[in-house]
């Protein structure tokens, strides 16, 4: 063996590896048996979540707005035009009060109130159901309009399935409370504009608003509003591995947690956008659901787990919009060529020197070094050239490695 240090007094080894700041620190790596995929959402990718907030616009607004309630003196009338497919007062009387004559009066209300309703309507000279009719049947719901001035918060996030997110009726101040508030406030004007399409637009839609619990319709709405500041905010949850979405804050003095429906985009059209964004496309293997990158470009801690944290600094989702920077951890890693596995691998190998190199463990490391790489042609060095490259960086004080490879190789361990 000319040329090469030899070990020969195992009794030194206490004072070889004494010095912690000449020894490979492999702790620092986070050094693990084989590669963790744990964390891997179910179809291969990362777990995605995005969040942002919730821009809120709130107005005061004359309009006539429809709530769901139960009203259930208008069911059997409801059922008996369903049944005939038309009917008239004398009908009802006669079949649901058993009083023809003397019925017909409350009868006729009862038809006047279903058709201010809009579940029945007028066709010669008598009632028949409306659609909304029949959707009161089968929900047993009816809307009630109600004219008056309403707070409106909305939004037109689109995240939001509807924009309309909470409705309260709003009463006028007295003309003595206003006189008084002027002197008070020294005139202030009160600031009104036009109503944004996209709240016009929901005239008509029946929606259930964040806050309430229960379904509305729009109806009518006057073209100006005042605009108020509210004390609103609102934030958005979306994760998006998992299809749910949740909302969560404040709209006015109302607190809003909810689950609502997801944007109808699978966690792949996600994905692939968010590579886009920062640069990443050519990097991706859709196939291996991984990033291929080089040697050189991954550090330490990734080297050995084989996956990393993305950061996504401006993720923006088509038609979805804009969300904050997010991190998308568990990124798998798979190397780019047989040059950069072999590298790996052999790095992979060197940290896993942490105890005498026994013939039996080094095959064992090397087994477990090379096995992330198996579709590339990898070379791993043998333990008597790392021993070699050892011996040559051979100081007073060897690394615990360079002692443990040195003295396996010369004990023939």
């Amino acid at each position: 063996m000319s040329g090469k240090k030899s070990i020969k007094n195992f009794s030194d080894l206490g004072v070889l590896t004494s010095n912690a700041s000449d020894a490979e620190s492999i702790s620092e790596i986070g050094v693990v048996s084989g590669t963790s995929i744990a964390g891997i959402h179910q179809n291969g990718l990362p777990s995605i979540r995005l969040q942002r907030s919730i821009k809120i616009y709130c107005w005061r607004v004359i309009g006539k707005i429809a709530k769901a309630a139960k009203r259930a003196e208008l069911m059997p009338v409801l059922l008996r035009v369903r049944e005939c497919g038309t009917t008239h007062a004398g009908d009802i009387a006669e079949h649901l009060f058993f009083e023809a004559r003397s019925r017909r009066v409350v009868a006729q209300r009862l038809l006047d109130l279903a058709e201010r309703y809009r579940l029945l309507e007028q066709r010669d000279r008598g009632y028949v159901l409306t659609e909304s009719g029949h959707t009161a049947l089968a929900t047993e719901q009816v809307f009630v309009p109600e004219q008056g001035t309403w707070t409106i918060w909305a939004s037109d996030d689109p995240l939001l399935a509807t924009p309309i997110l909470r409705v309260e009726p709003w009463v006028e101040p007295t003309a003595y409370e206003e006189v008084l508030g002027k002197e008070r406030d020294r005139v202030r004007e009160r600031p009104f504009e036009k109503l944004p399409r996209w709240v016009r637009d929901a005239v008509g839609v029946v929606s259930v608003p964040l806050v309430g619990g229960v379904q509305l319709r729009i109806d009518h709405l006057e073209a100006e509003g005042e605009a108020v500041k509210a004390e609103t905010m609102l934030r958005a949850a979306w994760d998006v591995s998992g299809a749910r979405l949740r909302v969560d804050g404040k709209l006015g003095d109302a607190r809003v947690n909810t689950a609502i429906n997801p944007p109808e985009v699978s966690a792949e059209a996600v994905w692939m956008q968010l590579i886009q964004t920062e640069g990443l496309w050519s990097h991706w293997d859709a196939m291996e659901f991984a990033l291929r990158v080089g040697f050189d470009d991954a550090t330490p801690g990734e080297r050995e787990s084989l996956i990393r944290a993305v950061v996504f600094r401006s993720p923006n989702i088509t038609g979805v919009g804009a969300f904050d920077p997010t991190t998308v951890d568990r990124v798998s890693l798979r190397a780019r060529t047989d040059l950069d596995a072999s590298r790996w691998a052999e790095w992979r190998l060197r940290a896993r020197v942490r105890d005498y190199a026994t013939v039996d463990r080094f095959n064992a490391w090397t087994t477990d070094a090379v096995a992330p790489f198996a579709e590339f042609r990898t070379v791993t060095p043998t333990r008597e050239v790392l021993a070699d490259a050892a011996r040559r960086q051979w100081t007073n004080r060897p690394t615990p490695s360079a002692w443990h490879l040195v003295a396996a190789e010369d004990w023939s361990l």
